[in-house]
């Protein structure tokens, strides 16, 4: 049925109650049942039962389907195609909904692309330029905006996101400006079979085709650490560390060495060992330098107060006898407690520890002194007692030399 009353003209409504209630509007095409029944706007066509059926004052819309864009009523500029798209659209304006329930959970979402059975048809997906394609893509998307969803059921794992996309068969995404692929999936650049999940090739040889241009030789680092990244033998990034005098890839990232605040520190705590004469220290050595090492200073540090020799002044000591130390030095040709020579060649010396002996022996020498003086000091005495007495004796003899001569006199 053509009207073309001055109100109305270039409408055409085909079907029972198409147009029915329409009052104003031109150059509109409503075929079907209920199709655009209560509609007042022009340049829409509607083609379904009841699709449009609750439009007002939209413009410009394309509904085709059965109850395709049924709820609009201001919105306008929509293109809608399929059973129940865009069901329940009211006021949302310039979006392309393609596939039977697709976009029916948009009521005043607008410039949206959905393509496919079921896209963005779950509750509360309203959200504004979003773009989903594939069967039930973008269906958790609710309150999502500048949103981009591709492939069998891609989708946002969580609302009120943004500028977020999926790619894939079930990608999720599910942070806000982020691009999240399906899993599995290989990326390749400039070339047709990736092999890794980033695969380049740059086409040109010793170029690896990836650039960071605010990461560059000159950027000074924000990390110590003896990890790096670099490419095996087949173009693989690996991680790597330094170990065993050069750099060794390490894929199970197996560090050696950390830092712990201004220290380098082994992870496993093994020995080192600087030089190609041993492969490994020996029992009980942590560093081994061939050829030596030069210092301006050398301190050694001990464990506890009992590894230094303060206790040859303790009271309980029991100091040698100087016999027994001159049998003993007759027999080993070396001080008793200290290393012998085939020994110190065999073992080497231990710094501290043979610092703390040689103390011990000083100071057992010094309580021989001590010894030495405390018997000199009671000779001594002795000696001047000794001579008081003679003194003594000798006063006593030339008195009685005295005596005698004056009897001898008397005579």
């Amino acid at each position: 049925m053509l009207k073309t009353s001055s109100s109305r003209i270039g409408n055409l409504f085909l079907g029972l109650r198409a147009g029915a209630t329409t009052t104003s509007g031109n150059n509109n095409t409503f075929l079907g049942a209920n199709a655009g029944l209560s509609s007042n706007g022009s340049a829409n066509t509607f083609v379904g039962f009841s699709a449009g059926r609750s439009t007002t004052s939209g413009a410009f819309n394309t509904f085709m389907g059965v109850q395709a864009g049924f709820s609009n009523t201001t919105g306008s500029s929509n293109f809608i195609m399929g059973t129940n798209a865009g069901v329940n659209n009211t006021s949302g304006n310039a979006n392309f909904f393609l596939g039977d329930n697709t976009g029916s959970g948009n009521t005043t979402g607008g410039y949206n692309v959905y393509l496919g059975t079921n896209a963005g048809s779950g509750s509360g997906v309203n959200g504004d330029n979003n773009t989903a394609i594939g069967f039930e893509t973008g269906r958790s998307n609710a309150g999502g905006i500048n949103n981009t969803f591709i492939g069998f059921r891609a989708d946002a794992g969580a609302n009120g996101l943004q500028n977020a996309t999926a790619i894939g068969n079930n990608a999720r995404v599910t942070a806000s400006n982020a691009l999240v692929l399906g899993s599995g999936v290989n990326v390749g650049i400039g070339n047709t079979a990736p092999t890794a999940r980033l695969h380049i090739t740059s086409g040109t040889a010793n170029q690896s085709g990836l650039r960071l241009e605010n990461l560059t030789s000159g950027t000074t680092a924000s990390i110590n650490s003896s990890k790096f990244l670099t490419v095996d033998g087949s173009g693989n990034v690996v991680l790597a560390n330094y170990a065993n005098g050069g750099r060794v890839a390490a894929q199970d990232a197996d560090l050696l060495w950390e830092r712990k605040g201004g220290y380098l520190q082994s992870t496993k705590g093994e020995p080192i060992v600087i030089g190609s004469a041993l492969a490994k220290t020996p029992a009980g050595y942590r560093l081994y330098v061939e050829d030596g090492i030069l210092t301006e200073k050398v301190k050694v540090a001990l464990k506890s107060t009992a590894d230094w020799s303060d206790y040859v002044f303790a009271p309980t000591y029991k100091l040698r006898s100087l016999s027994d130390v001159a049998q003993f030095v007759q027999a080993n040709k070396h001080l008793p407690g200290v290393p012998s020579a085939s020994e110190v060649v065999e073992q080497g010396i231990d710094v501290a520890k043979m610092d703390a002996k040689l103390l011990e022996k000083i100071e057992e020498l010094t309580l021989y002194s001590i010894e030495l003086e405390k018997e000199n000091r009671q000779q001594r005495a002795v000696s001047q007692e000794q001579g008081k007495t003679l003194e003594k004796q000798q006063a006593e003899i030339d008195e009685l030399k005295k005596l005698v001569k004056q009897l001898m006199d008397r005579k």
